[in-house]
């Protein structure tokens, strides 16, 4: 029984003129978003592999003389991930450059390279389409389940056959779940097909997984939607009136509510202030500067010969490391500060499914702000790896002075870290890593877990609903 209804609704669906409207609609935006990622991409990998080039070029210079290696400013651009296809979200307002060296770390920038002078417009990826597009064709589909068949009489017919309500529900859910399905499969082979065919990005087995993943929320996010406009539809006697409110709701859901999200992190705390920043950095200079006998003698004075009874390397040592471990953390706050604000817009706006179901795509595709904070993390630990390198190398040395702490003139002069040269091939580089798919899905599971939440509130709501119907 359950069969019959989901075939009718499949076969009224397939014959009517807003599926093929909706058909063509979606293959357009899914082509366009191919040709457009495929391009942007072999672009942004060029660049990418060009400044990675010329970062490991200037690193293996700097190998003649080990110390030289601790003061290299190392330079990481932000890797183009092929499933930004699937989610780019932020990336293109995310910073792609890191500049650190092993003592610290320089704030994030972006320095894109594309034209400044255009508009940043909305990023054209399946998630995009799926959320804004395919979610307003879930209520259009939807809209008049019940009270359409109410208006034509068949509903009295039907229900009057001793037919459960909800075996009649259930099969117009999986009816226009498969109608809605249909589009979506056609576009994203579209899609996948212009991207991967003339090679322009080759994707691995656990890249397919992921966009497997991707493809299943999609699912369960329109199936909110859907379950969504069978409820209205089982609220109001006519069409007319269940399109206007489905279209109300549609409206604040997916369009309002996520464009508050800027103005909602903007208001809800104080942005930080470069000036700020500023201001505690010269705070700490005059805070250890002066007051330089707390680290040891001498411990601001230098001079070209570490002997120099004026000279105390290992309370020199101290002070230079105090200091810079002190504007580190100062810098730490600073964009702990914008990670918060950027974090709280989002989580204040998360009653929005479509809020939800965008950062849970971003988390599984690897993208977005949640990869800028672990991009962070994998460049702390490359310091460490690289500083405890430096240090090995350093104990080999009988000359040097064993101090490696962040002030080059001293490293050169009093040769606190080793001058002996240092094999390329042994020095750590630094590779990003993506994360693995349960990683992912760990990262992921509350949203998922809100979109199953969101999926049962609205099936619940539609069958009440349906169950004090009246059809007559």
């Amino acid at each position: 029984m359950i069969r019959q209804i989901m075939y009718k609704e499949i076969l009224e669906n397939l014959l009517s003129f807003r599926f093929i409207l909706s058909l063509l609609l979606v293959i357009i935006l899914f082509g366009v978003c191919g040709f457009v990622f495929a391009g942007k991409y072999r672009q942004q990998s060029n660049v990418y592999w060009e400044k990675t080039n010329e970062n490991l070029s200037g690193l293996s210079e700097q190998t003649d003389k080990l110390y030289q290696l601790a003061f290299y400013k190392y330079r990481v651009w932000r890797k183009p991930k092929p499933l930004a296809l699937c989610a780019e979200g932020s990336e293109k307002s995310l910073p792609d450059y890191f500049a650190f060296d092993v003592f610290s770390t320089d704030l994030p920038q972006l320095k894109g390279q594309g034209n400044f002078t255009l508009s940043r417009f909305s990023s054209i990826d399946w998630v995009f389409i799926i959320s804004t597009i395919l979610s307003f064709l879930a209520l259009v589909f939807t809209y008049d389940t019940i009270s359409g068949e109410r208006e034509d009489g068949t509903l009295r017919l039907m229900l009057s056959n001793t037919m459960p309500r909800h075996k009649l529900l259930l099969g117009k859910y999986l009816g226009v779940l498969l109608s809605i399905g249909i589009p979506l499969f056609i576009g994203l082979l579209v899609s996948l097909i212009i991207v991967v065919a003339p090679n322009a990005v080759v994707l691995s087995g656990f890249d397919w997984l992921k966009i497997l993943t991707v493809v299943l929320l999609s699912f369960l996010y329109l199936s909110i939607f859907i379950f969504l406009g069978m409820f209205i539809s089982s609220r109001t006697a006519h069409t007319a009136n269940s399109m206007v409110m489905l279209l109300l709701i549609w409206v604040v859901v997916v369009v309002l509510i996520p464009s508050f999200g800027r103005i909602i992190s903007e208001v809800s705390g104080e942005a930080p202030n470069p000036a700020d920043l500023e201001r505690r950095m010269s705070e700490i200079s005059a805070q250890v500067w002066g007051n330089t006998s707390q680290f040891g003698e001498r411990a601001g004075n230098w001079t070209g010969d570490p002997k120099h009874p004026m000279n105390n390397p290992p309370a020199r040592a101290r002070l230079k490391t105090t200091s810079t471990n002190m504007r580190n953390k100062a810098r730490e706050d600073y964009h702990n500060k914008m990670l918060a604000q950027a974090f709280t817009g989002r989580n204040l706006t998360c009653f929005s499914p479509t809020v939800i179901y965008q950062r849970a795509s971003e988390m599984v595709a690897g993208t977005g702000i949640s990869r800028c904070v672990d991009l962070c993390r994998q460049i702390k630990e490359y310091q460490s790896e690289l500083k405890e390198f430096i240090r090995s190398k350093d104990s080999e040395d009988p000359d040097s002075l064993h101090l490696v702490f962040p002030e080059k003139s001293s490293a050169d002069h009093w040769r606190a870290i080793s001058h002996n040269p240092v094999d390329f091939s042994t020095v750590p580089k630094f590779q990003e890593r993506d994360l693995a798919l349960g990683q992912s899905l760990r990262l992921a599971i509350w949203d998922i877990g809100l979109l199953v939440l969101f999926n049962l509130v609205f099936f619940a709501a539609s069958f009440v609903s349906f169950l004090r119907y009246d059809p007559r």
